[in-house]
C-alpha cells in the first residue's frame, strides 16, 4: 500500500486539509499497479462447496473469467499457479503468465486450460509469484487456495522475508472453503504483508471476495477519471462567487460546517432525482462545476476516504446553484513506535473498526493499512484501532470528531532479534548456513511442559522476529546438529545474533566390490552418533550425500536395497572441517537352478548361517546379490522339497543347480 500523505493546516474559522490525499481508492495519480493472480491448482480444488454442485475450481475459474475483464487495462496482470502439473510433487509451482498490461487474453486463455492435479507447494507458488513481481510498487498478488501448504513449508516465516524484500508488495487472501483452523494458520500471510483475508464459504462469497480484492487493490476502472478526461477542466470553486456567475451547479465539501473547503480530490457523482438515479456526471476533483447541467432535481454524492454523503439539489434554471457538502469526517492519524520517542514501524499492521453503539466491534474491519504514517479520513465515531507488528500488538478506542485531527500513537514495547548460524565453533563461525536450518523461540511460562513455551519458528536463512521486549531461548536446529542460547530483548533494540553449531561437512560415498554400487538397486546410508546414548540422526538415500553434522563419534552404515549387503564404519568428525568416508560393500552373486525333471512352479528360500531369511523368490531361474558368507537354500515344489548348502565369496558369480 502507498505511502498517504496529510497535512492538517489550522485556519481562522476552522480546519484546512491542504494537499490531502485519501487512503485505498483515493489516490489520485498513482503508478499503474501491477497484480498476480495465484490460483490453487492441488488436487483437492476438485472439491465441492457444500451449496454447489461445482467443484471449488469451477467456481473460482469461472470467477476470475468474468471479473479479469473488468480490470483496468493499464494494470501489469499475471498468472501463477501451484500444483497444477504433477502429482505428488512439491516443486510444481508455476509462474505462467508474467505480469503485463493491455490484452487480457494471456491471462485468460491459460487460466481455462487449468486442471488441478497434485500436491500443493503454496510457500514455493509465493515465492516464485513475488520473485516475478520484482520491485513493482504497488503490487498486489491475490491468492485464492483451500488447503495450507502441504510440503512442510514455513509460511509465516516466508511472509515475513516477502514483506521485508517486496515492501510494495501486497498479498490478499481469499480462502476457499477453509476451516477456522487454516483460516487461522493462513492469517499470518496477509497480515505481515498488509492485506486481507477472506472466508469464501460457498459460490457468492468467493466473488463477493474476488469483487472486494479488486477494490482494494484499485484494479478496476476509475469512471470518474474517464469522465473527466472528456469534461471541462475542473474550475476552483471560490467560497464565494461571483455576482455574474453564470447558471450552472457549483459544488464544494469540506470536513464539517466550520472547516475550510478541502482542497484534495474529491469524489463526485450527480445523480437525477427519483427511483431510476441515472448517472449524470462521476468524477474526481476538489470541485466540481457544471455549467451546462439541466435545471431539476438531483442527487449529489461526495466520497473522501472512507467518508462519503448524499445531498438532494435543486439546480435553479436563471441563477448559479452554490453547494457545499459536509462529510462530517475526520482524519485519523497512525503511527506504531517500538518504544517511546522511537521511530516509525514501517512494518506495523494497523486495523480500523466501528464501534457499536453498544460499545461492541463490527465483525468486519473497514480498513486494514501496513505503513509508516498512514492518515485517513473517518466518519465521525468511535473506532476500535489496533497496531500489529511481529507479536507486538496494542488496541484502544479512539473517537472521530468532525473537522478534527486525531492521532492514535501506539507504542509497542518491541524489539528486534536478527538470528543467523554458521557452521564453525564460537571461536571461528565460519561460513552461515543457509539452508535447512530451524529457528526457534521460547519464553518462560510455568504452565507449559519443561516450563518453556514456543513462541514462534522459522526456517528462513536469516530470520527477523518482532518480540515483545522480554527474555528469550533460542534453539537452531538442522538435522544433524542443534545449538541453544538466552537473550535478553529490550524495546526499540535491534539484537543480532549468530549461533555456532560447530558443524563438520562429511561427504558419502560407497562401492561395491571396488565398483560402484548397481543404479537398480537403492542405497541407503544411516548416521548413528555415538557420543552419550546411541542415537541415529541421519537417514538418506542419496547417492553421495554430502552431510552438516555437529563435531563428535558416529556409526556410518551402508546398505543396498533389501538385501543383505551392508557395511558399517566409525568416523570422528571435527569442527569446522571437511571430511569424507568411502564405505566398501562385499557381495557375491548366485543364480538358483532345478536339475532338469525335478519339478516346476518352484518357491526359493536362502537363509544365511544364523538362521534368518536373506531371499526369497518364486521365479523359476532367480539371480540374489549377497554378501559373503554360508548360506542354506531350500526350494520347495509341488513334488517334493529340497535343500543344500553353499558358500559365497565376495566378488564371485556363480550357478547353483538342486536336486541333480
Amino acid at each position: 500500500m502507498r505511502r498517504l500523505a496529510y497535512l492538517l493546516t489550522m485556519l481562522a474559522g476552522g480546519l484546512a486539509t491542504a494537499g490531502l490525499v485519501a487512503p485505498g481508492s483515493l489516490s489520485a495519480a498513482d503508478d499503474a499497479p501491477t497484480a498476480v493472480i495465484m490460483l490453487d491448482g492441488s488436487g483437492s480444488m476438485w472439491g465441492r462447496f457444500a451449496s454447489d454442485k461445482h467443484s471449488k475450481f469451477e467456481v473460482a475459474r469461472d470467477a476470475l473469467t468474468e471479473a479479469v475483464p473488468r480490470i483496468r487495462s493499464d494494470v501489469r496482470l499475471g498468472l501463477s499457479s501451484f500444483g497444477h502439473r504433477r502429482r505428488g510433487n512439491c516443486s510444481d509451482a508455476q509462474v505462467i503468465t508474467a505480469p503485463v498490461a493491455g490484452d487480457r487474453e494471456p491471462v485468460l486463455t491459460p487460466l481455462s486450460k487449468l486442471s488441478p492435479t497434485g500436491k500443493g507447494p503454496l510457500v514455493l507458488g509465493l515465492r516464485q509469484t513475488a520473485e516475478a513481481i520484482g520491485s513493482a510498487s504497488p503490487a498486489t498478488i491475490i491468492l485464492l487456495n483451500d488447503d495450507v501448504d502441504n510440503c512442510g513449508q514455513d509460511l509465516c516465516g516466508n511472509a515475513a522475508s516477502i514483506a521485508r524484500s517486496n515492501p510494495g508488495l501486497v498479498v490478499h487472501v481469499i480462502g476457499i472453503g477453509l476451516d477456522k483452523a487454516k483460516l487461522a494458520s493462513m492469517s499470518c500471510l496477509p497480515r505481515l504483508t498488509g492485506g486481507k483475508l477472506f472466508d469464501a464459504q460457498d459460490a457468492a462469497g468467493l466473488t463477493s471476495s474476488i469483487d472486494q480484492v479488486l477494490k482494494l487493490a484499485h484494479l478496476e476502472p476509475m469512471p470518474e477519471a474517464e469522465q473527466a478526461e472528456k469534461a471541462d477542466e475542473p474550475e476552483a470553486t471560490a467560497k464565494k462567487l461571483a455576482p455574474n456567475a453564470p447558471p450552472g451547479l457549483y459544488l464544494s465539501a469540506g470536513l464539517g460546517p466550520e472547516s475550510a473547503t478541502l482542497e484534495s480530490p474529491v469524489r463526485w457523482r450527480i445523480l437525477k432525482a427519483g427511483a431510476e438515479g441515472e448517472l449524470v456526471r462521476e468524477m474526481r476533483a476538489p470541485s466540481l462545476v457544471d455549467k451546462k447541467i439541466a435545471p431539476g432535481n438531483y442527487v449529489v454524492e461526495a466520497k473522501l476516504g472512507l467518508a462519503s454523503v448524499r445531498q438532494d439539489v435543486e439546480v435553479k434554471p436563471e441563477e448559479p446553484t452554490q453547494v457545499r457538502v459536509d462529510l462530517n469526517a475526520g482524519v485519523l492519524r497512525l503511527i506504531a513506535r517500538p518504544a517511546k520517542g522511537g521511530p516509525a514501524l514501517a512494518t506495523a499492521v494497523f486495523t480500523v473498526t466501528p464501534l457499536g453503539e453498544d460499545g461492541k466491534k463490527a465483525e468486519t474491519p473497514i480498513w486494514i493499512g501496513r505503513e509508516a504514517r498512514p492518515e485517513i479520513v473517518l466518519p465521525a465515531g468511535e473506532y476500535s484501532v489496533s497496531a500489529d507488528d511481529g507479536l507486538g500488538h496494542q488496541e484502544q478506542t479512539v473517537k472521530i470528531e468532525p473537522a478534527t485531527g486525531t492521532t492514535f500513537d501506539a507504542r509497542l514495547a518491541t524489539g528486534r532479534l536478527e538470528l543467523s548460524a554458521a557452521r564453525g565453533s564460537s571461536n571461528d563461525p565460519g561460513e552461515p548456513l543457509a539452508e535447512g536450518v530451524t529457528y526457534i523461540v521460547y519464553e518462560d511460562d510455568p504452565d507449559s511442559p519443561g516450563g518453556r513455551r514456543e513462541v514462534t519458528r522459522s526456517a528462513a536463512p536469516s530470520p527477523a522476529f518482532i518480540l515483545p521486549a522480554g527474555t528469550y531461548y533460542i534453539t537452531v536446529r538442522t538435522d544433524g546438529s542443534e545449538a541453544r542460547d538466552q537473550i535478553a530483548l529490550g524495546a526499540g533494540d535491534v539484537v543480532r545474533k549468530t549461533l555456532p553449531l560447530g558443524l563438520s561437512r562429511l561427504q558419502l560415498t560407497a562401492t561395491l566390490d571396488r565398483d560402484p554400487p548397481p543404479s537398480d538397486l537403492p542405497l541407503t546410508y544411516s548416521v548413528v552418533r555415538l557420543d552419550g546414548e546411541p542415537e541415529e540422526v541421519l537417514r538418506t538415500a542419496a547417492s553421495e550425500p554430502q552431510l552438516e553434522l555437529a563435531a563428535g563419534r558416529y556409526k556410518l552404515e551402508a546398505e543396498l536395497g533389501t538385501t543383505n549387503v551392508k557395511t558399517a564404519g566409525e568416523i570422528a568428525l571435527r569442527a569446522g572441517q571437511d571430511q569424507k568416508a568411502a564405505l566398501r560393500l562385499q557381495a557375491g552373486e548366485v543364480t538358483l537352478n532345478l536339475a532338469e525333471g525335478v519339478g516346476t512352479d518352484v518357491f526359493w528360500e536362502v537363509k544365511d548361517d544364523q538362521n534368518q531369511t536373506v531371499f526369497r523368490s518364486a521365479r523359476a531361474h532367480p539371480t540374489a546379490l549377497l554378501a559373503p558368507g554360508r548360506y542354506t537354500v531350500e526350494a520347495e515344489t509341488r513334488e517334493r522339497q529340497l535343500r543344500a548348502a553353499f558358500e559365497l565369496k565376495a566378488g564371485e558369480s556363480r550357478t547353483l543347480e538342486i536336486g541333480g
